[in-house]
């Protein structure tokens, strides 16, 4: 799976513009699902991210300090875009669904609550 994580220096000024190299660095991988959870609990600052982009959806973390939870930008082929905060086993759960090459519903996965916004394409 195609894996790009996002670390910002600790050190970092917040700034309007930010330059690759000196604030940030882009990681780029082809990874499993064992080393991609490993970099998604690894989301400890709230400008670090981490993409995952497979043939059948493209997901993108960001942790969200506030809450201790993550917000997860979901864009599915199968028409669904959705985006939610959710915590660390959920996050894991919709990680493991696009490893498996699985679908998503209305409802965020482990959870009985619909994404926070969502919408679906015209192939529904």
């Amino acid at each position: 799976m195609k894996v790009c994580y996002t670390h910002f220096s600790p050190g970092a000024v917040v700034r309007e513009r930010y330059q690759r190299g000196v604030d940030y660095l882009d990681h780029e991988f082809d990874l499993g699902f064992d080393d991609t959870l490993y970099l998604l609990q690894e989301l400890k600052s709230d400008r670090n991210s981490l993409w995952v982009g497979s043939s059948e959806c493209s997901l993108y973390f960001t942790f969200y300090t506030t809450e201790g939870t993550l917000w997860v930008d979901l864009d599915a082929m199968n028409g669904l875009w959705a985006s939610s905060d959710v915590t660390l086993e959920a996050a894991t759960e919709i990680l493991r669904i696009v490893f498996e090459g699985g679908e998503f519903g209305d409802l965020v996965p482990t959870t009985d609550r619909e994404w926070a916004a969502y919408s679906w394409g015209c192939e529904k």
